[in-house]
């Protein structure tokens, strides 16, 4: 694969990395248990460690002469990333940036809004009428979530405003 799209790749995903850390309530973390020989320092947050692979990712944009030690950089930049993703993910629920019941509310009807058009498309390309009873038995349940969850909107919009 060519170096350059490969950097241009690592690059996308610090930046997705940083984002991240960003969402992250609490980034000052006491012990993040990466393995000695993975960063060249110790960092009280995320955002330290992630600006040593920024730092290694511009060193090697810029080193085009030696190819062996570029791989070795490339693959040991990859691992970094990987143990910064792996501790964001694992992060208790509390360091991560907690939604506001508004916001829960709105992210589940979008996802029911998408369940309820894919399970109409899926219902108007059903084959057989057993197979399509089944989906129009989901879209109704589905239809039916989401409007408890847009009168819980409602309901919660209604008491935010009273208060």
């Amino acid at each position: 694969m060519n170096q350059k799209v490969v950097v241009s790749q690592l690059r996308k995903l610090l930046e997705h990395l940083t984002y991240q850390v960003k969402g992250l309530s609490n980034s000052h973390l006491k012990t993040l248990g990466f393995e000695r020989q993975l960063f060249k320092n110790h960092y009280s947050t995320l955002n330290g460690y992630l600006e040593e692979c920024v730092q290694t990712l511009n060193r090697i944009e810029h080193n085009t002469l030696h190819l062996s030690s570029t791989q070795w950089q490339l693959e040991h930049l990859v691992e970094q990333c990987q143990a910064i993703q792996k501790v964001i993910y694992t992060l208790p629920a509390g360091k991560r940036q907690v939604l506001t019941p508004q916001e829960e509310l709105a992210g589940y009807e979008r996802r029911l809004l998408k369940m309820v058009a894919d399970l109409e498309h899926q219902v108007a390309t059903a084959t057989g009428f057993q197979e399509q009873q089944q989906l129009l038995s989901t879209l109704e349940m589905t239809q039916q979530r989401l409007n408890r969850c847009q009168t819980a909107q409602k309901d919660y919009s209604w008491k935010k405003s009273v208060t």
